[in-house]
């Protein structure tokens, strides 16, 4: 009898991981711009705690990205522009001055891991020059002191590398994320979401660069309203 996949239990296409990992997002975002810690914290915490589900989600889009996209080079020139153009709101909105050298967008991390994940495909399996280069990523960066840091760029590595070991994959970057901060446990959220991951399913059409426009949009909205309204 020929072999039957069995695939009942896969419910998510790409869009609606990456409307989720928006959600998600947004949600951290108003808690940390607009909601005072000491006033709220509970509503501050289980804000923050829901955002920490977008950035494991965002990695595994980028890396789906990576192995289907046509042009490796577009990729990153686009990476590389919504990261310049989102500097200047993500800046604001963290509450630092226009340019703050001293923190970069999340843009810069993903476009970090996307160089990362070219170079091992182009050393094939040269396992000794991936460390490099992974170790490589990471500092670049630290030192950029990019959103989610040397922890971000190795969590994008993880999916590549595990790709084709879904499991393996969400195994090792849950060993990852218990390395960081007790909020970040939240994390773990996403693994479920990522294993149900059907590519073939997409009910929903997303215009090709919403989630690029969207992220220094928010940011800068939710700027605006707090400049001129203040937090809760």
């Amino acid at each position: 009898m020929p072999k039957t996949e069995i695939t009942c239990g896969r419910h998510f296409g790409r869009p609606f991981l990456k409307i989720a990992a928006m959600l998600s997002m947004l949600c951290d975002h108003i808690a940390f711009v607009l909601i005072p810690a000491a006033d709220y914290p509970e509503l501050y915490y289980i804000m923050r705690a829901a955002g920490r589900i977008a950035f494991p989600l965002f990695c595994f889009m980028l890396v789906e990205g990576f192995t289907h996209t046509h042009s490796r080079a577009k990729y990153i020139i686009r990476l590389l522009v919504f990261a310049v153009i989102s500097e200047i709101p993500f800046d604001l909105a963290s509450g630092g001055p226009v340019f703050d050298w001293d923190s970069q967008n999340v843009m810069w991390t993903l476009l970090i891991g996307f160089i990362v994940m070219y170079c091992i495909e182009q050393l094939h399996n040269n396992y000794m020059a991936w460390c490099i280069v992974i170790i490589a990523g990471g500092m670049a960066a630290y030192f950029m002191q990019t959103d989610y840091s040397i922890f971000g760029v190795f969590v994008i590595t993880v999916l590549y590398i595990y790709r084709h070991n879904k499991k393996a994959g969400m195994a090792v970057m849950g060993i990852l994320i218990l390395t960081q901060s007790r909020i970040e446990m939240f994390a773990l959220l996403s693994i479920p979401l990522i294993l149900n991951y059907n590519p073939d399913k997409n009910n929903v059409k997303l215009p090709k660069y919403f989630f690029y426009i969207f992220y220094p949009a928010h940011l800068f909205i939710l700027y605006i309203i707090y400049y001129f309204h203040g937090s809760l």
